[in-house]
């Protein structure tokens, strides 16, 4: 099972590959600079909450995630994220919040014997995405291995599922994004999915003779045919040739739907193909469908003809606008580096639309040989025409390389935008020759502007507010860009974005792949998904938000279940898998760590709840203050553990890759030493931490979280895989 080496992005197509030696300059201020954004952040009020783990085990990348907007029986928004596990693994895994973000669980339709797989009968791995309608339903679409894409769609919180395996019908796609309109699932709503038709692109459309390009597609699906998730038409309708797909927005007010695409365009801005001889790009467009696309036959793109769209088809039923084009050189090629990896659009409750994107300056080769800037556009009339680019990433100060963008909008000209930034700046040619270089710390970082429209106008000079939404850097070396093309030297560990969403109350959710451990393993970082919730500062539906964030102890969820077979099963209120109150205190030589559940009666978990092995296990994160890309931090832990039922073992330990192809999959907590501790049967479990044991330097143990758990074997052997019943929000605790 190859690790994210192996996902989709095949952009071999129209990106050639760099080669030689690296360059790299370290800047020397990182703290500084996380300072300044931090700063910036408390002046206008925006803070997030520490990080929660959505799963303290499986190794993945580039989340996508998504808000119900109906409340659940507890009162939340579920909240759901997915990530993708690799070609060779056929899965990508989904987890739900039910508690609004505070903890997250796999969904119930997952299959225990495929490491937590949903229990789909698709292959997948490659690619995932997500998205809910007004309903709450929930839509799920994912990569298989380059050859086609499954779709799905769950009416029970991800229970069950109703699935096809042959969403696109054809060999050779990419980076499948999904929009809903509506509700789907009745005649008045409608399902898209966009992807890339990699190296298809029919000689007489592609421009500038770029046979072998990619071609962007669209196909659709409403009522009865988007409930058996049957689409149509197959294969899609071909739209234009491109660099690679970014998403797709539709107007809820009317239906239009909006495609973006990285692509090659002349200088006067027409589109020209998909990339340059070097394969960069120097454009990004929108390609809007007025009302919607809805044909259950593909219409060819006219023969001689670049575009299935106006104005390079008279009669096309959509229209092509380019947002933004850079310079061609002497040579023909582009003066820049853009959309990479995707160029993200989000859509405001007024109709207004922003794309995102990175971009660098490139020599006369293709390589990049000056910062990345995160830069914003908007639009307010459907796309028609855009503002001049708006630099966004240098409102942090210091910051030179920046990469994943990604963007959320809310009311009318109100926009949260995040990526992930570094001090370092790095040179080519060398591969990874994108814009991640080697040897920097990374932060995920937020400007949100609340003026990008004004007066029904983009504002030329909005405002932005920033903040630094990881609590330490989320990674240390390269982030390669190259997909699966990244080999010797390309860290792809956190594989290609992170992701910001408005919840119902205008709070900035983010999700994002921490690789902070040392579970370094075939050239990758070992990446967890991590999530934080906006808990001051203005929202992008207006008034404030309101939330706090834990020190020292904190309490277990009401969302206490086991996960499978389709269904959730609730943990019993009183039993030993129910959390009361987990706390850490530090002292000199020790950390006291406790955790007080329900009872503890018996040591044996209800055997409806997925094992018969108990783990109580508290995990916390502590960054290395010089990291190194093996060393970037570590994930400490302490346990007790009860086999069957019987006596109690505790133990505290650093996080190893217990399960391992050529990249590692899943982490494990196995025992590291012995220690001291105890049990009551009244639930409350004291265990002594010798500090030296786990991180006795750190001044601040970072998203202390406890955790229940269930498995089938002892963790002594090093390879279990629990299943999390009760965990607590995270918690910071300072020494």
């Amino acid at each position: 099972m190859e690790r994210l080496s192996m996902l989709g992005h095949a952009r071999v197509a129209v990106r050639a590959l760099k080669a030689s030696a690296l360059l790299v300059v370290v800047a020397a201020l990182v703290l500084l600079v996380a300072g300044a954004a931090t700063k910036a952040g408390a002046a206008g009020g925006i803070a997030f909450g520490h990080a929660v783990v959505v799963d303290h085990q499986r190794a993945a990348g580039e989340p996508s995630m998504s808000i119900s907007p109906s409340t659940n029986a507890s009162g939340h928004h579920d909240v759901y994220v997915s990530a993708p596990w690799g070609f060779s693994t056929t899965a990508s895994f989904v987890w739900k919040s039910e508690d609004g973000g505070q903890t997250f669980h796999l969904i119930g339709d997952e299959s225990p014997a495929a490491l937590g797989k949903p229990a789909l009968t698709c292959t997948g791995g490659g690619d995932s995405a997500l998205a809910n309608d007004p309903a709450g339903n929930l839509y799920f679409t994912d990569l298989q291995g380059l050859t086609n894409v499954s779709d799905s769609v769950s009416t029970d919180g991800g229970n069950t599922f109703t699935s096809t395996c042959n969403a696109a019908n054809d060999a050779g796609v990419d980076r499948p994004w999904i929009a809903v309109y509506g509700n789907p699932l009745s005649t008045s709503g409608r399902e898209y999915m966009t992807v890339d038709e990699i190296g298809q692109c029919a000689p007489e459309n592609c421009g500038l003779g770029q046979a072998g390009a990619n071609m962007l597609e669209v196909t659709q699906t409403s009522g009865a045919a988007a409930g058996a998730q049957i689409y149509s038409p197959l294969p899609a309708q071909q739209v234009e040739p491109d660099g690679i797909v970014g998403g797709a927005v539709v107007d809820q007010r009317n239906g239009d739907l909006y495609l973006v695409h990285t692509a090659f365009t002349d200088n006067s801005g027409n589109l020209t193909g998909g990339g340059d001889a070097n394969g960069n790009t120097n454009a990004i467009v929108v390609d809007r469908f007025p009302g919607g696309y809805a044909q259950s036959v593909a219409t060819p793109v006219p023969a001689g003809s670049i575009s299935l769209c106006k104005p390079y088809n008279a009669s096309g039923p959509c229209s092509s606008e380019t947002v933004v084009h850079s310079p061609l050189g002497a040579n023909g090629n582009s003066t820049v580096n853009n959309g990479q990896d995707f160029s993200p659009i989000a859509i405001d409750s007024s109709g207004n639309l922003y794309v995102v994107w990175a971009q660098s300056p490139v020599d006369a080769s293709g390589n990049i040989d000056g910062p990345t800037t995160v830069y914003l556009a908007a639009s307010s009339d459907g796309g028609a025409t855009w503002s001049a680019p708006i630099d966004v990433s240098s409102h942090v100060g210091g910051l030179q390389t920046n990469v994943f963008p990604w963007v959320a909008a809310g009311s009318a000209g109100r926009v949260d935008i995040v990526w992930q930034g570094t001090q370092t700046l790095g040179s080519c040619p060398a591969e990874p020759c994108g814009a991640g270089f080697i040897n920097g710390s990374w932060n995920v970082y937020m400007a949100q502007t609340t003026n990008a429209v004004v007066s029904g106008h983009p504002n030329a000079s909005p405002s932005f507010t920033t903040t630094k939404v990881t609590e330490y850097p989320n990674h240390f070396g390269a982030i390669c860009e190259f997909g699966i093309a990244c080999t010797t030297g390309g860290d792809r560990g956190l594989a290609d974005f992170i992701q910001v969403q408005a919840d119902p109350s205008g709070a900035a959710d983010v999700v994002w792949a921490d690789g902070a451990n040392d579970d370094f393993n075939g050239g990758e970082t070992s990446a967890v998904i991590a999530f934080a919730q906006q808990t001051s500062g203005p929202g992008l539906f207006g008034g404030s938000v309101s939330g706090s964030s834990l020190s020292g102890s904190a309490a277990g969820s009401q969302a206490a279940y086991y996960a499978a077979n389709g269904a959730e099963t609730q943990a019993a209120p009183g039993s030993n898998m129910r959390i009361v109150n987990s706390t850490v205190t530090a002292g000199r030589q020790f950390y006291t760590v406790t955790m007080k559940v329900g009872s503890l009666a018996s040591l044996l978990p209800d055997p409806t709840l997925g094992g018969t092995n108990a783990i109580w296990l508290t995990r916390w994160e502590v960054p290395n203050p010089k990291p190194t890309t093996a060393s970037q931090g570590h994930l400490f832990y302490a346990a007790m553990e009860s086999d069957a039922g019987g006596a109690p073992t505790f133990y505290d330990g650093d996080s190893v890759c217990g399960i391992a192809t050529t990249h590692c999959k899943v982490i494990t907590y196995p025992p590291g030493h012995t220690v001291t501790g105890s049990y009551s049967p009244d639930g409350t479990i004291t265990i002594k931490v010798p500090v030296a044991e786990v991180g006795g330097t750190a001044k601040t143990l970072f998203s202390v979280t406890g955790v229940t758990a269930t498995q089938s074997e002892s963790s002594s052997t090093g390879t279990a895989v629990f299943n999390v019943i009760d965990s607590t929000p995270p918690y910071n605790v300072g020494k």
